[in-house]
């Protein structure tokens, strides 16, 4: 379900605009040198209320280090680095609604929009007026300085490889793989390009247009299998690049989860084939930029855990760190959930599942224990309720692959022995499509989840039903819940404790959601209440039936509300100074548990001088 393989930090464009969440509410921001590490500044900081969405912005630096662009999923973000403000006006002027997509183009922006009957790529002209430009509208777009020249490229089209303009007349270049970024040098004479081969290896090109022909730098990188942003210094000697390690990309690695391959920035020496890092941390420093003698990057900073806080509302407290997706065992007795770290050169692939036991008093009894584990994406085990069997989502592969959506690659649910961490995995589906969690209903003969409809449109989730023999394991049928025709994108569900009920969070699109109440047939649905959400919220019952929690905005966080099952004004549980998601209510009623997040981006900016102090 985390939908990494179109996700991981990719164009605002293309299928990843299925995520359908934005960045819009008022950042909590820290303006121009908010804070020193030797020679770095940090410059800004933007606390998010996103989920894993929050981790895969791109970052871009002006030419003239005084704008930086947040490109997301869906939505586009301009800041002033001077103050932290946001500017929206300057951002869509000339356009009839925001841009899909922005670049700086030196010191101008060009932006993906509509215009009356125009729509595409546009550019300001020397007197400011927008011009539509031939650059296709889901393509990336890189400028020279002067912008007399534009290269552009679709990062999630293998094999297309990247085309310049040159006073309107077009290049092409092939490239094998995904062009992931590119840059041109100060002085416009060559481009630099890394592109992604299907064995999970960057190379980085120079082109020197106009003239045909690709040179190759360097390659086997350990690169990000995402969109990204590379520096360059003014001499074109030194080129600056996120990588995980200097080696050669280890798949076995990839898939574990905790190591460390968090981003660094590397200075590359092409002419001495040389790697020397100059920035590293325990979390992923990304899209690297040289503007007027400063080396600037983006970083992330996400801390989470699984949380309990008491059913009538309070502290949430966290007994897990790291985990998400808390899942409660039928008995009351256990708490699975999803760990690993959000890693973005793994992003998903290192994903596994455990299990803790809990106490009545909402501690942690024993534990952690892992539940799932294999290679690729395992989302958390919901245990049966006569214990006997753990359904999962997972993107299971036989071997450790490269890249989360690799050839070979499962999207669907799966059966095994609940006792068993060895025995066979069986899938019970072979249609998933950023698949969501499986859910038991309180019979334990079906399970619920959400999925995408393989040749429908991305991020519209449809909701789908597995009746299971309880003894056996064997599915005995599949088939695509009968929704009305009224909820428009089924992303989260849950069932009533009678299982004669559905509760629905319906993704609206951009930030409105609603919950919906369908019978168990389908044949009734009810609409319960619209409210705010940013992300993957959640919903969940009270055992007794009686009302619905869920996860919604409040004040630029995601909180825990409760509302009746009859209707009426929701009841704010949590004021956390975190994000509250995924609520899972305890059987006994006493406590619910949920994912707490806390993650910020910044942008930091160390003067070059210094880098090159540390490189000598």
């Amino acid at each position: 379900m985390l939908n990494y393989r179109n996700t991981v930090r990719l164009n605002a464009v293309t299928t990843f605009l299925a995520v359908s969440v934005l960045y819009m509410v008022l950042p909590c921001v820290r303006p121009l040198a908010s804070a020193q590490t030797g020679q770095s500044t940090k410059l800004y900081e933007y606390a998010s209320n996103q989920w894993f969405e929050a981790l895969t912005n791109a970052v871009s630096i002006s030419a003239d280090g005084k704008w930086a662009l947040f490109t997301s999923s869906q939505a586009v973000r301009l800041v002033a680095l001077q103050n932290g403000h946001e500017d929206q006006v300057q951002l869509s002027a000339g356009l009839d609604a925001p841009p899909r997509a922005a670049a700086f183009c030196g010191t101008k922006l060009a932006r993906v929009g509509k215009r009356g009957t125009e729509t595409g790529w546009f550019i300001p002209d020397v007197d400011g007026q927008l011009r539509l430009t031939s650059v296709p509208p889901d393509a990336l777009l890189q400028c020279s300085r002067d912008t007399s020249e534009i290269a552009y490229y679709f990062p999630d089209r293998p094999d297309t490889g990247i085309s310049i303009l040159i006073g309107g007349k077009r290049q092409d270049y092939p490239l094998k793989g995904k062009v992931t970024g590119a840059a041109f040098t100060l002085d416009g004479k060559a481009l630099f390009a890394v592109s992604l081969g299907m064995n999970g290896r960057t190379s980085l090109v120079r082109i020197t247009p106009p003239k045909p022909g690709v040179g190759t730098v360097t390659s086997d990188l350990d690169a990000m299998p995402s969109r990204q942003t590379i520096g360059m210094s003014a001499d074109a000697q030194s080129i600056y690049i996120a990588l995980a390690s200097d080696a050669v990309p280890n798949n076995a690695a990839r898939h574990q989860p905790n190591v460390q391959r968090w981003l660094k920035i590397y200075q590359l020496h092409p002419a001495k084939d040389r790697h020397v890092v100059v920035q590293s941390a325990n979390k992923d420093n990304f899209d690297p930029a040289v503007v007027n003698g400063d080396l600037y990057w983006g970083t992330n900073v996400l801390h989470s855990a699984v949380a309990l806080m008491p059913t009538d509302g309070g502290e949430a407290k966290e007994i897990v760190a790291e985990g998400q997706v808390p899942v409660w065992s039928f008995d009351g007795h256990r708490l699975s959930y999803f760990f690993g770290d959000m890693r973005l050169a793994d992003l998903a692939l290192n994903l596994d599942a455990a299990v803790i036991g809990v106490d009545a008093q909402g501690r942690k009894s024993s534990g952690p224990t892992v539940i799932v584990s294999g290679y690729n994406e395992d989302f958390p085990a919901a245990i049966s309720p006569n214990g006997r069997w753990i359904a999962f989502h997972s993107h299971r592969s036989k071997t450790p692959v490269p890249i989360y959506d690799s050839p070979g690659s499962a999207d669907d649910i799966f059966l095994r022995r609940a006792d068993d961490l060895h025995a066979p995995e069986i899938r019970l589906t072979n249609f998933g499509w950023e698949t969501g969690p499986a859910f038991w209903s309180p019979d334990g003969r079906k399970l619920l989840f959400s999925s995408w409809v393989k040749g429908g449109q991305p991020g519209i989730y449809k909701l789908w039903v597995i009746t299971v023999d309880p003894e056996s394991g064997k599915a005995l049928s599949t088939g695509q819940f009968p929704l009305p025709p009224d909820p428009r994108s089924a992303q989260w569900a849950a069932w009533s404790p009678d299982g004669k009920e559905i509760a629905i969070e319906d993704d609206r699109s951009d930030e409105q959601r609603r919950i919906w109440i369908i019978k168990a047939d389908g044949s009734h649905g009810e609409k319960l209440l619209d409210y705010k959400g940013s992300t993957y919220g959640g919903v969940d019952w009270t055992p007794d039936g009686a009302t619905v929690i869920y996860s919604g905005l409040a004040e630029g966080r995601m909180q825990l509300f409760a509302i009746s099952r009859q209707g009426g004004s929701p009841r704010q549980l949590s004021h956390d100074s975190g994000n509250l998601l995924h609520p899972r209510v305890s059987p006994d009623g006493r406590w619910i548990a949920c994912t707490r997040t806390v993650q910020s981006q910044q942008i930091w900016r160390m003067p070059l001088k210094s880098v090159a102090s540390r490189t000598r």
